[in-house]
């Protein structure tokens, strides 16, 4: 059997599903306004993009298929799919909720034989991995510069019992998914650079959520400062707090 590319399965599932409810509202037979009409079917295109994908990784020899947006797109679209029929509440909105799908992607791809190798981080000399689960909350940690790339990455960091330099710190941070909690003493200055699709940003009262591509927020007196944290945050999908205490 022909395996067509995606752009094309896409395409053509559009103007079948397009069509033939575009025929049942000129025929009367359903009553939907045009853009109500995508707003249903466009689920269904992203449940069986998934399926073909999954499939695809699963049978195919040359292997075309993609285990991790097979895995998301099958699931999201099945979500959307379940809301449109009434059965569920779901939106895009609730996409970073389900950011635990990466870890069932890693899972299987192990189990399949083919998985990279997990790395779990947890001090803060590592630059790279694919899992990290970072906590720095022991008394008195020495801040530094910071740079790590990490697939998912869970970071807690509690800065009220850190030794912070006099300088100003730089604390990069990206991957695909990141969950970053940060605690910061009122008398410490930062400024915080986000960029991601997908984010809940909530620094003290400021919040951004939803499609997020990018957040700067600055506290006060950051310019004047001389000890003071420069945070520079770039996942796919990214839930930050911070709160000054």
């Amino acid at each position: 059997m022909k395996l067509w590319s995606g752009g094309q399965f896409v395409v053509a599932l559009f103007f079948i599903f397009g069509g033939a409810v575009l025929l049942l509202v000129n025929l009367g037979l359903i009553s939907m306004e045009i853009d109500e009409a995508f707003n249903f079917l466009f689920p269904f295109v992203l449940f069986l993009l998934g399926i073909k994908w999954l499939f695809e990784a699963i049978f195919s020899k040359s292997r075309h298929g993609n285990w991790f947006f097979g895995l998301a797109f099958s699931v999201i679209g099945g979500l959307l799919i379940a809301d449109r029929l009434g059965f569920i509440t779901f939106t895009i909105g609730h996409i970073l909720n389900l950011w635990p799908l990466f870890l069932v992607y890693i899972g299987v791809k192990i189990l399949w034989g083919r998985g990279p190798k997990v790395t779990i981080s947890r001090n803060k000399h590592n630059k790279s991995g694919l899992v990290s689960d970072v906590s720095m909350k022991e008394d008195n940690w020495q801040v530094q510069d910071l740079d790590e790339w990490n697939g998912v990455s869970d970071y807690d960091f509690d800065y009220t019992r850190a030794f912070i330099p006099d300088k100003e710190t730089t604390i990069k941070l990206s991957g695909w998914v990141g969950d970053i909690k940060i605690l910061i003493p009122e008398d410490v200055e930062f400024t915080v650079t986000t960029s991601s699709k997908i984010g809940d940003i909530k620094i003290g009262n400021y919040k951004k959520e939803g499609l997020v591509k990018n957040a700067n927020y600055t506290s006060d007196r950051y310019d004047e400062a001389t000890r003071k944290l420069n945070f520079q945050f770039d996942f796919k999908i990214l839930d930050l707090k911070i709160d000054r205490v």
